[in-house]
Formats: structure tokens, C-alpha cells, sequence
């Protein structure tokens, strides 16, 4: 605003003093001057508050369905279980305002996986607990862990209440887990519907199970038998059919040969697509339980340190005794072995089980010792399980979770793999290796085209020496190589580089740097459309 005085503008704008009169003047001035600005100051006041309302009455989030602020808030939660005394987030979003109060009463999936903590958690009630479930609009909540338990802390009343008159549950997992917990635990929900329908307890309409032993110390398989072959004692007897089971058993140091079978009733087994076992027991309990699964479409098998020394004709499976000598999976999609310290146990379990429909393979190595055999021998001694398959492999993945320097494959090595996996439309691997005696192998006058139905190719866990230029160079090669598929061209899209996650920063630096020289990255994209992903520790590097 301009003043009506230039004169005393002119004196306040400079250093000079300015005159008595001039000072009486200004004096006068201000009082009406602080009133305007007051005045001013509250009318923008409203005006911004008028504006602020008038924003979010037309904003677009104020028109996004509860639907999707019910999914928005389930993402921001997380997969993980609500622990009732961590719940404070969950509380936040219900104290934002009445609308995201409902969108999340709304939100089945918020409420419906739980974390039980036994046996804290006996002063909670179970009206409480059935309240918080009864959010999840009896759909399918995800899961109920039930974790950190005293001794046969597990069947508390809350829990066996929750169980046969509760909502239902899509997933439960009980974690460190002693059998005989577990056994007095179904036989209390037994016990509670015994006159009434058990189908229609909420443990009978369980989807998925998870049933973790290893927490504990080492138990003998006997403990989970007390009938021998009766089927009516096993310690599994009341698992009701399920989707998805998880069990993980704990390891067996009495160094025989288990050969009593570990039960699992049929029903529970023959509806099964997915199946995760952990089991280092010498013993043919993997092939007691597979028997029933036909309708399996995802197995884990977690062998590390299993040993195996028993024989077929002495454990009473008709499968492997009898003809064809193997069980065979006719509906498996996806396969997960974790592989021991031994082959024994890869050349048993490679001579006893088929997959002939199989699309993605993942191995893992586990090795404790320098004279291990390594992954080319255990693949090998794996590969009749999927030799004969009629369909063509999706992916390929071999991950080392040793990280021990002797666990490096040498150029003939990875060379050796990968001619054994022609259709692999994907490899993937954390496995280190010379990427330069690699390139050398392949540019040789006989050598072929490995993996030539390849279009991603994915290696992990690549440390700060590894050399990018002769694997960019190898990438470039392969257009250059013949293919053993009739001059088949090469399919190779997409390929992905990440850093080793225990870099330090300078060899992070060092590896960037290393990929930011490199006139690869663009050539391989504007000559053959390659796009290369670079992520030296998680963070993406653009060039």
C-alpha cells in the first residue's frame, strides 16, 4: 500500500534522523495502520479457513469409496499379525475422522489376523476377542498366530473357546510348539463339541495351517506317536482338511533310521495345493505325506542336514516298494527343495518322487562343510524328479544361503547347470562366479547358446569385484553364439544385477561406479532392446 507521505517514506526508507514534526507524524500513523493490519490479518483468517473447507469438500480423495480406503489402510498395516497390546496404529486410523472409522470397520481383513500371545494373554476375554474378530465380517481372516508358550500353556480356555464357538478362521499358525501342548490342545476342542457337530467349530473351517516345532528342543518322532500305525492316536488325528499346511518338525539327533510312519490324517492331506514341510528326520515320513497329495500344486521341502539311510523294502510304503517305485505329483506347479550336506538324501528323494507337470524349480544349498558336494551334484542326483515333465520349465532358481567362499561354481559348473534347463524361460541365481572364465567357456568354436528360451535373466548377491564387463560381454555373445534349438533367436529381454546386501558403503560406491562406466547398459538396450536393471543394494542406479 502506498503511503500518502512520500517525504516521511523517503526518511523511513534511509538512515537519516528524521525531524520532530516528521516523527509526530509517523506516531500518529500507526495506531490505524496496527488496526488495518489486524483487520486484514482475521479476514485472511477466514478466507483461508473458507478455503481450506472449500478444498476438501472438492478434493478427489473425499469421493474415494470406503472400499478402497479400507484396502489402502490393510496395505499401510501390513501382512503382519495385530498384537493386542502393539494395536496403536490401527487405533490412529480410527481416530482420523468418522469416515476412515468406518472404511476400516468396513475392512474385514484388518481385523482378521491376530497374534496370541500365551499366556499373556489370559486376561484378555472372549467376548473381546470375538468382538475384534467379529470385524472381520465372518469372510476369511487371514490368520491367528498363537506364539510364546509356558508348558501346555497352549489349550487355555480362551483359545479352545475361540476355537469350536468362534468366528472363522481362513489361517492359524501356532509357533514354537511342543506335541504334546499341541495334542492336549486338540483334544480339549474334542472334548468341547463332543455331542455336537465338530464340522461346524471354527477349527473344522480352517484353510490354512502352520504348525512350527523347531523352537523347542531337539524331540524324538516318537513323541508324536503313541499307537504305532494306529492312525487314531497320531498327534495330527484332528487336523480337518485344509488348502495350505506348513509343518516344521523338529530335528532328530538319535541317528537311526525312523520307520514308523508319522500320521497325518488322508483327508487333510488329499485337499492340500500347498504344502511346506520341514523334516530332517532319517526317515520316509516326506513320502508317508506326499502319497495322499495329488491335488498339490506348491511344495517346500526342507532338507538341511537330513541323512537319509533307510530303506524302501522296510517302511511299508506300497509307492516305493511296489511299482512304479516313486510317488508321482501329476498337478505340482512349483517346487522348493532346500538341499542337505549330503547327495545321499538328493539321490533317494530324486529316485522316489515324479513331477512330470513342473514349471518353477528353486533350490537351496545348505553346507556346512568344504568337502560338500555342491549344487551341480545334488541338481544331478535331483533331476530325474523333473526329467520327464511335458511341460516347458517357467523358471529356474538356485540360491546360496551359505555364503561361504567354497561355495563358489566354477565356470564348467554353471555351464553344466544350465545346459540341463534349455527351456528355462527364467534363471535366477545368488550363487557368485568368474564372470570372466564364464565369458571364455562361451565364446569357444563348439560351444552353443545356453538357456535359449531365456528372457530374464536375474543374478543376485554380486559382490564389489564382480566383473560387469565380461558379463555384459556374455550377454552380447549370446546373440552371436548358435543356438541348439535350429538357430532359434534369442529371447534374452530383461536382465537384473543386485549387489550383495553386506556391502559396505564404499563397495557399494565401487559397484556403482563400475556399472556408471560401463557403455554396455545402452548398447545392450538400443541394439538388442535389453533393459538392464542395476540395484547395487536395493536402490536402483540410472544412467
Amino acid at each position: 500500500m502506498e503511503s500518502q507521505d512520500g517525504s516521511s517514506d523517503m526518511l523511513s526508507d534511509s538512515y537519516f534522523v528524521p525531524p520532530p514534526l516528521e516523527v509526530a507524524t509517523m506516531r500518529q500513523q500507526i495506531p490505524p495502520m496496527m488496526t488495518e493490519i489486524s483487520e486484514l490479518r482475521s479476514r485472511l483468517k477466514e478466507l483461508e479457513g473458507r478455503f481450506s473447507r472449500y478444498r476438501s469438500a472438492t478434493s478427489p480423495l473425499r469421493r474415494v469409496p470406503p472400499e478402497i480406503l479400507g484396502e489402502i489402510f490393510h496395505i499401510a498395516m501390513g501382512p503382519a499379525a495385530i498384537n493386542f497390546g502393539t494395536k496403536g496404529d490401527l487405533t490412529a486410523i480410527l481416530l482420523v475422522c468418522k469416515k476412515w472409522r468406518d472404511a476400516a470397520y468396513l475392512t474385514g481383513k484388518l481385523w482378521g489376523c491376530i497374534s496370541l500371545r500365551l499366556p499373556r494373554t489370559r486376561q484378555m476375554s472372549y467376548e473381546k476377542l470375538s468382538n475384534w474378530m467379529g470385524r472381520s465380517k465372518g469372510t476369511t481372516p487371514d490368520r491367528c498366530h498363537c506364539d510364546e508358550m509356558g508348558v501346555c500353556e497352549l489349550a487355555t480356555s480362551l483359545l479352545v473357546e475361540f476355537l469350536v464357538g468362534g468366528r472363522p478362521i481362513h489361517r492359524l499358525e501356532i509357533l514354537s510348539l511342543p506335541p504334546r501342548c499341541f495334542q492336549e490342545l486338540m483334544d480339549r476342542v474334542k472334548a468341547q463339541v463332543d455331542g455336537h457337530d465338530l464340522a461346524k467349530a471354527s477349527w473344522n473351517q480352517l484353510q490354512e495351517l502352520k504348525l512350527d516345532f523347531e523352537a523347542f528342543e531337539d524331540i524324538a518322532p516318537k513323541n508324536f506317536e503313541t499307537g504305532g500305525e494306529d492312525v487314531s492316536q497320531s498327534v495330527f488325528r484332528h487336523i480337518p482338511p485344509l488348502s495350505s499346511l506348513t509343518l516344521s518338525l523338529p530335528r532328530d539327533r538319535s541317528e537311526v533310521a525312523w520307520t514308523h510312519h508319522i500320521h497325518l490324517p488322508p483327508t487333510a492331506l488329499q485337499t492340500l495345493t500347498t504344502f511346506h514341510l520341514n523334516c530332517r528326520w532319517d526317515g520316509p515320513q516326506i513320502f508317508v505325506f506326499l502319497q495322499h497329495c495329488q491335488s498339490l500344486q506348491t511344495l517346500y521341502l526342507g532338507l538341511e542336514h537330513a541323512y537319509w539311510t533307510w530303506n524302501p523294502e522296510n517302511v511299508n510304503v506300497p509307492s516305493l516298494s511296489g511299482d512304479p517305485g516313486c510317488i508321482i505329483l501329476p498337478n505340482l506347479r512349483t517346487l522348493t527343495i532346500s538341499v542337505s550336506d549330503t547327495v545321499q538324501t538328493a539321490l533317494k528323494l530324486g529316485k522316489h518322487l515324479r513331477v512330470p507337470s513342473l514349471l518353477d524349480l528353486h533350490v537351496k544349498q545348505w553346507a556346512k562343510t568344504t568337502d560338500y558336494s555342491g549344487i551341480c551334484t545334488a541338481l544331478v542326483a535331483l533331476s530325474p524328479i523333473w526329467v520327464q515333465r511335458t511341460k516347458l520349465m517357467r523358471s529356474l532358481t538356485l540360491q546360496d544361503t551359505t555364503g561361504f567362499e567354497y561355495s563358489k561354481l566354477s565356470a564348467k559348473e554353471l555351464t553344466d547347470i544350465l545346459s540341463r534347463f534349455g527351456d528355462a524361460a527364467h534363471f535366477a541365481t545368488s550363487f557368485s562366479f568368474n564372470a570372466k572364465d564364464f565369458l571364455e567357456l562361451q565364446t569357444l568354436d563348439d560351444a552353443v547358446r545356453l538357456l535359449p528360451s531365456l528372457e530374464h535373466l536375474e543374478i543376485t548377491h554380486i559382490k564389489a569385484d564382480f566383473d560387469l564387463e565380461s558379463f555384459f560381454q556374455y550377454i552380447e555373445c549370446r546373440r552371436l553364439v548358435q543356438s541348439n534349438d535350429e538357430g532359434q533367436a534369442d529371447r534374452l529381454k530383461t536382465l537384473t544385477l543386485s549387489g550383495h546386501p553386506d556391502l559396505d558403503h564404499g563397495q557399494v560406491n565401487q559397484l556403482a561406479q563400475a556399472y556408471r562406466e560401463s557403455s554396455y547398459p545402452k548398447l545392450l538396450k538400443e541394439s538388442f532392446g535389453i533393459v538392464v536393471n542395476f540395484l547395487p543394494r536395493g536402490s536402483p542406479v540410472y544412467t
